[in-house]
């Protein structure tokens, strides 16, 4: 017959406690580590001003595609912008070039005038043209895009997206 004393259950509870408590303080990986992104040269390829690169004949379909619905009409109801998306680029800061993880890239940065403080974004192309990536910043909330054959938007996307960004200025 089994018997046990209130020190047994203490113990018990101790070790159940030290077990809970440990694996409380495992935390998952939030992804890979950001990639190193470089600033370089400026580039024209797709041409001298964000209008230029957004308006190009080989970018623009593409660029409509990357963004879906949320280019012409906010789309909050969906999960989507409450500004579009062509909005975030209605003030923007001319092409730059990056050099990430051996790719190259063009990138526009650019805000939202009315909300500039608040309504932030990037559009990163591949210098190929092939694929497009974005982030949107919009009021707290980070909205990310990918366009291209393949083109996810997954951890390693959202990295490669963040190291651009913050290379440009935009912040973490």
């Amino acid at each position: 017959m089994w018997t046990f004393s209130i020190r047994d259950h203490v113990g018990w509870m101790l070790l159940l406690l030290a077990a809970l408590l440990t694996a409380g303080c495992v935390m998952p990986s939030m992804g890979p580590p950001p990639p190193r992104a470089d600033v370089l040269v400026p580039d024209a390829r797709f041409g001298g001003s964000a209008a230029d690169v957004l308006g190009h004949p080989d970018l623009a379909p593409k660029v409509r595609a990357l963004f879906g619905a949320d280019w012409e009409a906010a789309a909050t109801a969906r999960g989507g912008t409450a500004v579009r998306a062509g909005e975030f680029f209605g003030k923007a800061a001319p092409p730059r070039r990056l050099g990430i993880d051996g790719r190259q890239y063009v990138a526009v940065m650019g805000c939202a005038p009315a909300v500039c403080r608040t309504h932030r974004g990037l559009l990163l192309i591949q210098a190929d043209g092939e694929q497009l990536r974005a982030r949107l910043d919009e009021a707290g909330y980070t909205h990310y895009y990918a366009f291209g054959l393949g083109a996810v938007v997954d951890p390693p996307t959202r990295a490669l997206l963040d190291a651009a960004w913050t290379a440009l200025g935009g912040g973490g």
